[in-house]
Parts: C-alpha cells; structure tokens; sequence
C-alpha cells in the first residue's frame, strides 16, 4: 500500500486520471444504468439525471488536470477533493429531500457511493499535505 502512495506522490497526475475514471463511471451509473432499475429505487428520474451533471463536470476538469500535468498540482488536487466533498453534501440533500419515495436499495447505493467518494477525497487531501 505504501508503494502505491508513494507511486501517486511522486506521479500524481494518476490520481487526477482515478478521480475522472471514477467520475465518469459515477456520471453513466446515475444518468444510464439507474433510470433502467427507477422502480426499484424509487428516486425520482429527474434527480438521477441532475445528480449526474456534477461527476461529468468534475470529470472533465480531473482529466484536464491529468493531461496537462500542472506544476502547481497540490492546488488543482485540493479543488476536487473540496469538490468532490460538496458533492457528497449535494447527494446526501437530495437524498434526504426524497427519502419518502427512495427504496433502501436506493440508500445503500447513494450511501456506498457517498463512502466511496469521501474516501477518495480524503486521500486525494491528504495527498497535498505531505
């Protein structure tokens, strides 16, 4: 695990590329692949597709950051983490504003989502600490 860490520490324009694979597949999983179960959890279609936005939004700038190779990449790894944690608030609202309707299918997966995007986050922040 270490060597992994100290791998992203001396390259870390890879964690920009993790950060926007992640994104991606968060973006299709909320905008194509959920719509097609909508019965079985109970969030409303519009919000599937509204919660979508911000990973393709921060796919975009992580895979920016991961193509240009910004010398200054503490910052630029600093803004997505800060991000990413929004994002999760943002989930978390919508969520709560529709747990009358969500299945608890639907809970686990925004919950699972939400643990992995916090864990993502914090290393990504511990990262531009060292």
């Amino acid at each position: 695990m270490n060597s992994q860490i100290q791998f992203l520490k001396n390259n870390p324009k890879y964690i920009f590329l993790i950060d926007g694979l992640g994104a991606i597949l968060s973006g299709v999983l909320l905008s194509l692949v959920l719509p097609l179960f909508i019965d079985s959890l109970g969030m409303p279609i519009d919000t599937l597709y509204v919660l979508s936005i911000v990973p393709f939004i921060y796919a975009v700038y992580s895979l920016l950051c991961y193509f240009l190779n910004p010398f200054q990449w503490k910052f630029y790894l600093r803004v997505i983490a800060a991000a990413n944690f929004l994002y999760c608030v943002f989930t978390m609202v919508y969520l709560v504003l529709n747990l009358e309707q969500t299945t608890v299918l639907c809970e686990i997966y925004f919950v699972l989502e939400m643990i992995v995007v916090v864990g993502l986050a914090t290393f990504e922040w511990k990262l531009t600490n060292d």
